[in-house]
Formats: structure tokens, sequence, C-alpha cells
């Protein structure tokens, strides 16, 4: 008769390259992160020791924002056990303007995405979106990554058509409906919620060709983003935005 055995369920340590997004202190030393990972998506990892002085403490000096790095963890929580972090490359140090808007596109990906569902598009233009900082024209970086977050989400703006499939015209008005898009309309509204959901169609082609040197245009991709963006994240306010007053002040 053959003796039982105890089959042990082993856990898989997963590595992947990444970018921290957030991370706040656990308990007296450990650090719990979100991290943007190329085939995990955004992922929590709990890293314990980190702050302390020795050989954990430079684990630790690692984990900065913008700069990729090496990751590896295991756990079948949502919260993962750190094991190995690495750098996968030269620090990428962002200031000013550049630093406030990289730390919105971080905030809106922790709030936005859900955990462990890859999104290998979306890294690659968060990638590129790091790199374009770095070259300033911060509104064009900005914008294009909202768009492509959205449509990450399901809800890519189509801008060259409106919701009657008709192609939009640079000469017409039309009203913003969030989830569904561009309806034409014959006049202005008077209420004035409305009326902040109206756009030229001159702007709406110009946003989608991501022409944003004319001032208008660049206020109304603004708007846009802010409009397609507020039934998902929220009331909270987004603690970047906050940040980038105080700096602009």
């Amino acid at each position: 008769m053959n003796e039982p055995c105890a089959v042990w369920a082993m856990t898989m340590v997963n590595t992947d390259l990444g970018y921290l997004l957030h991370s706040r202190p656990f308990r007296d030393s450990s650090v719990i992160c979100d991290f943007l990972l190329q085939q995990h998506g955004r992922v929590s990892v709990l890293y314990k020791g980190v702050r302390k002085a020795g050989k954990q403490g430079a684990k630790g000096r690692l984990l900065q924002p913008f700069s990729q790095l090496s990751v590896s963890f295991d756990g079948r929580n949502e919260l993962k056990a750190g094991r190995v972090l690495e750098s996968a490359g030269a620090p990428t140090f962002l200031v000013g303007y550049q630093l406030y808007s990289g730390l919105y596109l971080n905030e809106l990906m922790v709030r936005l995405l859900h955990k462990e569902e890859p999104v290998p598009t979306l890294f690659d233009q968060y990638q590129r979106a790091i790199q374009d900082l770095l070259g300033g024209r911060l509104e064009m970086v900005l914008r294009r990554f909202e768009r492509e977050l959205l449509s990450e989400l399901g809800y890519e703006l189509t801008l060259q058509w409106d919701t009657s499939g008709d192609p939009v015209s640079a000469t017409s008005i039309y009203l913003y409906q969030p989830d569904q898009g561009f309806s034409l309309i014959h006049q202005l509204p008077r209420d004035s919620a409305l009326h902040q959901r109206c756009f030229s169609g001159q702007h709406l082609l110009a946003i989608q060709r991501h022409e944003y040197d004319d001032q208008a245009v660049a206020s109304a991709a603004k708007k846009l983003s802010r409009l397609a963006l507020a039934p998902h994240l929220g009331d909270k306010p987004l603690r970047s935005r906050e940040l980038f007053k105080q700096f602009a002040q």
C-alpha cells in the first residue's frame, strides 16, 4: 500500500520590467508599491525592510518613479510579496512641470487601471510619454496619453465622426456626450453646463491630429480630456493636479 504523499503548491516567482507608479510606507520599515509592469499590468507589491539601512535599504533607494526596474514578486493574493528589485536602465529625472505631469499620468493609472490586467500597448505609450516629457511639449504628451488610457478602458474618443456616423465638419458645433460621442447641434445651448460640453468641429479635427500650437485648441483638448475622464475618476480630486497648481503659483 502506497504511503499518502503531501503535495505542496509552489508559488511561482514572476519577474517583469516596469515602473513605479506610487509607493506608501507600511509598518516600521516596509513599503507597498504600485507598479505598471510590461506583462502583468498594474500590480501592488510589498517590499519588506526597504526603509532600513543596509542591503534592504539599498533596494529601497531604487524605488523612484520614471526609471525602469526589474521587479520580481510572488503570491496569489492581490498584494504580492516583493523579491528581487533591480535597476533596468539609466535613471530618469523629471523636474518642474515635467515632474508634475509625470505624477499626473501615474495617478491616472493608479486610479483607473484594474489590477493584474496586462496593458502592453499602454505600457509602450507610457515609456514614450516619459521620454517625451523630457523634451517638453507637455500638452501634446498629456493629451495623447489620456486618449490612449481612455481607449484602453474601452472609451476611445472618436473625433472625426459624430454620433450619427457623419464626418465632423470644421464649420459646425458639437455637443459632447460622455461615453457616447459628439452630437451635431445647430445653436449653442443657454444652459451653462451644456455649454461647457460644446466644441467646434475645427477644434475637434485639430485635436484628432494632435495639433496643439493654437492655444484655443490646447484649451479645448484639455477641457475634453477632463470631461471624458470625469465619469471614471469620480468625485475624489486628483492629488497631482493640486500639486501642479501649487507649483504654478
